[in-house]
């Protein structure tokens, strides 16, 4: 059976960690934003299977068959049938319900799971789209009203029924930042000005990059080198002085000057970021850059040993679940 898209939203698309370990034959890795809430999401549900990520506005989409979902990310204003649900906890869904998200009220990206994982083709280990190549996901692209997503059969979907984590949603105007490649192509009045000013968030921005508007760091020469290899993260500058963050669509290499690299610990907070906000980088080195990462991944292992040991449960869900247990017993339904 499926989950039909009733209305796609702003910019839905199915993603998971990413296409990884192909960059050099190029392949963008793609993948969830927010990888922090893609993973807790995949905790919560108990499978490996994607999510559709879901930015500023999300879906509405139709249960074909019965389900399970979480929500986890950005909290928006996400009702079944109508009425309100919980943020980052396992619903039930019976056939023929309604799942809406409606508009993000906290951050930009939510990520939505399924306990009948959504199947999709595996394209180089992923299934993650990236829409400027055309592949992976459905079809290659954003999701559209009227699209049928196919589920596989999962026999222990119900099996986190009610299971919830506190919300911690990742807001910050602070980036930290390390050199990047091309440090010294800029003067010391540029690189004073990327962490002594804040730079916008253009509405041009998506998923190969944030486009920033704010003080000219324009290197001091040209900004155009011989093109190499681009990491996550990296702030390309071109010779108009406006940085730009590199995401998870960018291309596997590029031909311009690169400032800084943005902490992978720190990618997190970007996602959850909308067009017009504000952020301000701050310098810091590699070995520090790599202990917040080491922090962070200590800190996430942790939630999840919880989620696992000391599971808390939302007793609305279950009540929900039980009762309609009773009545299929009774021939009720």
């Amino acid at each position: 059976m499926s989950i039909k898209v009733l209305n796609p939203g702003l910019f839905s698309t199915i993603q998971d960690e990413g296409r990884i370990g192909y960059q050099d034959q190029g392949f963008s890795a793609a993948g969830a934003l927010d990888n922090y809430a893609f993973r807790l999401a995949q905790t919560l549900i108990n499978n490996d299977g994607p999510a559709i990520e879901c930015t500023i506005f999300g879906p509405t989409l139709q249960f074909l068959e019965d389900n399970t979902f979480a929500i986890t990310g950005a909290q928006f204003d996400a009702q079944l049938n109508e009425k309100a649900i919980s943020h980052q906890t396992v619903i039930a869904a019976k056939r023929g319900d309604i799942l809406t998200l409606n508009s993000a009220r906290v951050g930009a990206r939510a990520y939505i799971v399924f306990g009948k994982p959504i199947d999709v083709p595996l394209i180089a280990e992923s299934y993650s789209t990236h829409t400027h190549s055309q592949i992976g996901g459905y079809e290659g692209r954003a999701l559209k009203s009227g699209d049928t997503l196919q589920i596989r059969k999962q026999g222990d979907y119900m099996s986190h029924i009610g299971l919830t984590v506190p919300v911690e949603i990742p807001l910050s105007d602070t980036i930290h930042i390390i050199e990047g490649p091309q440090f010294d192509s800029f003067d010391d009045e540029a690189k004073v000005q990327l962490t002594s000013n804040s730079f916008k968030i253009s509405e041009k921005s998506d998923r190969m990059g944030f486009r920033l508007q704010g003080s000219n760091i324009a290197p001091k020469e040209s900004a155009d080198i011989i093109s190499e290899p681009v990491a996550l993260g990296s702030i390309q500058v071109p010779d108009d002085g406006n940085p730009i963050i590199l995401l998870n669509d960018k291309q596997t290499v590029g031909g311009y000057t690169k400032i800084a690299t943005v902490c992978v610990a720190d990618l997190e907070i970007l996602a959850q970021k909308k067009p017009s906000e504000t952020i301000d980088f701050q310098w810091i080195t590699v070995a520090q850059a790599n202990e917040k990462l080491k922090e962070k991944e200590r800190k996430f292992a942790e939630k999840q040993e919880q989620l696992s040991e000391s599971p808390i449960f939302d007793l609305s869900q279950m009540r929900h679940t039980s009762s309609r247990i009773n009545k299929l017993l009774k021939g009720e339904l």
